[in-house]
């Protein structure tokens, strides 16, 4: 990997960068990788030596399908695939003890569509780290690496973008027409540049952990809904659910401290006994771990020569596990407005980080209010409520553009559309051998 170790001669021959991004991991180093491809001179500074590792448990994320095209296109998605991932072929939506649920099949992604064709899942339950790692081997000789580094301070004006950071216990200083940060949901690079957030804490915490059950999980993904909160069970490669179980500050401790045992009862429980017949029973746990739930979107995603990308600029709540794929969809549009003749000239130009901007509004805007209305709607114990959400299940289950409308959400194929990765009518058909972001100023 090309490291940088800081010496005299080297403060001279890497001060000066085109991009420097904050933040390593999928989201700062596809957008590195892609960036460098376009010939742009990029530097990425990463808190940690070897980026992203192994957890346990383990640190998953669901891809949809879209996503998929888009790493595919990079040439990514073999190596990804390879180390192994969990299939989502069939989907089930539904509330714990009430009638109405929707059932969602990789088959019927087209449904009520008059474009025909098939794919090999709607989603992708992948290891972070798994991702991490053949990301950072195509970035090997392409960009400068300053890691383990934090940043200490930053200036920007109408010039570029001057940052002082600590390297290897040395500070330097590096200087960009462009910062990028891309440095997560309590930005450091948000937080001095002045941007502040809309949103709020949930007052809930993700329980993560993995559990195996008797009869396996069959390329399944389920979304309890619950009052306190939604539990979902996601398909791993090696037939065990990775689960997240949203829950109430003092349930989450409880939940915490059970015996594995009593635990995998509360799960059974809370998964809807309608779940047991398929899956069997859950039989055996792996370590458990907490994060707070929170929704939280940047005020503004660029400032004078500064942007934000995932996380940073976005953080929505994991119901429909839409985080990661909204976070490419950011770099797809900040990579449309930065290949262009006037990006040349220079990157962090206003009228393209206005345009990034613009272009992303939209999307987070959707994807956030869909997630928070779900848990919304659902949060509400009163009967007729209840009733209203049977039926609104049973619709969607029943009529099929609707549903068909809410699978290409789900797969990724209508953001495919949006982002003009593919063409709709070029959808690789797979025969599964499986199973089948105003200068100075805000935007």
């Amino acid at each position: 990997m090309n490291d940088r170790v800081v010496d005299k001669d080297m403060k001279q021959q890497t001060k000066d960068f085109d991009a420097v991004i904050v933040g390593g991991g999928v989201i700062g180093g596809v957008l590195a990788l892609q960036l460098a491809e376009q010939g742009y001179r990029i530097a990425i500074i990463e808190a940690l030596h070897h980026g992203l590792g192994k957890t346990d448990p383990e640190r998953v994320i669901a891809l949809s399908y879209g996503s998929r095209c888009y790493l595919e296109k990079l040439g990514l998605w073999k190596a990804i695939s390879d180390v192994g991932l969990g299939h989502i072929r069939h989907i089930e939506v539904r509330e714990a003890n009430n009638h109405g649920l929707v059932q969602m099949h990789a088959t019927d992604a087209f449904l009520g569509d008059t474009q025909s064709g098939s794919i090999d899942a709607l989603g992708y339950v992948v290891e972070i780290a798994d991702m991490v790692a053949p990301i950072y081997a195509a970035l090997e000789g392409k960009v400068t690496w300053f890691r383990p580094a934090h940043v200490e301070a930053m200036q920007h004006d109408a010039d570029g973008v001057s940052i002082t950071l600590c390297c290897n216990g040395e500070t330097l200083t590096v200087t960009s027409s462009l910062l990028v940060g891309a440095d997560g949901t309590h930005s450091q690079v948000r937080r001095m540049a002045g941007i502040g957030t809309h949103g709020w804490d949930h007052n809930r915490f993700g329980l993560v952990a993995s559990v195996r059950c008797e009869h396996g999980h069959a390329d399944t993904a389920y979304e309890c809904f619950r009052s306190s909160g939604p539990l979902a069970l996601l398909p791993l490669a090696d037939d065990r659910f990775s689960i997240v179980w949203a829950l109430a500050p003092q349930e989450a401790v409880r939940m915490m401290e059970l015996p594995d045992r009593m635990f995998l009862k509360r799960l059974q429980r809370a998964a809807d006994e309608s779940v047991l017949p398929r899956s069997g029973r859950f039989e055996s746990l792996g370590k458990r771990a907490c994060f707070p739930l929170e929704f939280r979107v940047a005020k503004a995603y660029a400032r004078s020569r500064i942007v934000l990308v995932g996380n940073a600029a976005h953080t929505v709540h994991p119901v429909g596990g839409q985080g990661m794929n909204l976070g490419l969809r950011d770099v797809v549009d900040l990579l449309a407005v930065l290949d262009s003749p006037l990006a040349k000239k220079d990157m962090g130009n206003p009228l393209l980080l206005t345009a990034y901007a613009e272009k992303r509004r939209a999307d987070v805007l959707a994807v956030g209010g869909f997630t928070e209305s779900m848990l919304a709607v659902f949060g509400n114990d009163l009967e007729w409520m209840r009733f209203l959400r049977s039926k609104a299940l049973g619709a969607m289950q029943t009529i099929d553009p609707l549903k068909g409308e809410l699978l290409r959400h789900a797969s990724g194929i209508t953001q495919l559309r949006k982002c003009s990765l593919v063409q709709l009518n070029q959808v690789v058909r797979y025969e599964s051998t499986e199973n089948v972001e105003k200068t100075g100023g805000d935007v």
